[in-house]
């Protein structure tokens, strides 16, 4: 099953979407360093910056799976769209990023669970 999930444009799509989801774990980290030390919003702050680092350790496990054509790849892939996307419901708040990181997870999940098309 996984030789016929990791294609090679689906693996290019994948490895792209989870590029996507690193910069956004990039962002939530630089964005919840002024949360955390302008004093009003810690409690926020800290959350968003678990949220970063979480979704920034799971991008790179899958980006790596998905690059070594790993048999869990698919697993992986999964579970960071999945929580990317519960991960945005707390982001609402912070600017776009929320619905962005949703629209992420979704393409994510789209990519992964779409059959792949064969040219005629």
């Amino acid at each position: 099953m996984t030789d016929d999930f990791l294609t090679e444009s689906r693996a290019r799509s994948l490895r792209r979407l989870l590029f996507v989801v690193l910069v956004f774990a990039v962002v939530l980290v630089l964005a919840a360093v002024p949360l955390i030390l302008g004093g009003d919003y810690v409690r926020y702050g800290v959350l968003v910056l678990g949220l970063g680092v979480c979704l920034g350790g799971l991008g790179w496990w899958s980006r790596a799976a998905v690059a070594a054509g790993a048999p869990n790849a698919r697993r992986l892939v999964l579970v960071t769209a999945v929580l990317t996307l519960l991960f945005s419901v707390p982001l609402i708040g912070l600017f776009y990023v929320g619905l962005l990181t949703a629209i992420t997870g979704i393409g994510l999940l789209f990519v992964t669970l779409s059959q792949e098309r064969q040219a005629p």
